[in-house]
């Protein structure tokens, strides 16, 4: 006769896990995703955040120039908003780089934590 396992749902009631194994252990296997999955959803939102602005200052320099008569001033302001630009992206770049570095280091601990809490998992030790 096979012995029928109970099932309960985690995560949102989306995995079904026997008995044996324990919510806790899947939860715990899943946190470390969840983490890095939030890591890159943060770093995400900031790039976008930083794209917005930009294209608004983008828009209205183009309203702007697009008032000016005078050709001096235009290559002027035409000149102020390429050097503004490139400071801007070199500015974001660097951020990125250092979200990037926070990301890579979420991914290691994640991968880490994951490891383990599998190892637990089929060890049986909490």
């Amino acid at each position: 006769m096979v012995k029928k396992t109970e099932t309960k749902t985690g995560m949102a009631g989306v995995f079904a896990v026997p008995d044996d194994i324990g919510l806790g252990m899947v939860n715990k296997m899943l946190r470390p995703q969840m983490a890095m999955a939030q890591a890159i959803i943060d770093q995400h939102i900031e790039t976008l955040e930083f794209l917005k602005t930009r294209f608004e200052r983008d828009r209205e320099m183009l309203g702007v120039l697009s008032q000016t008569v005078d050709p001096v001033q235009a290559a002027t302001l035409w000149s102020e908003f390429w050097q503004r630009s490139a400071s801007d992206y070199a500015m974001e770049s660097a951020k990125l780089s250092t979200s990037l570095q926070h990301v890579t280091e979420q991914a290691i601990k994640s991968a880490t934590e994951e490891s383990e809490a599998i190892a637990q998992a089929m060890t049986g030790k909490s």
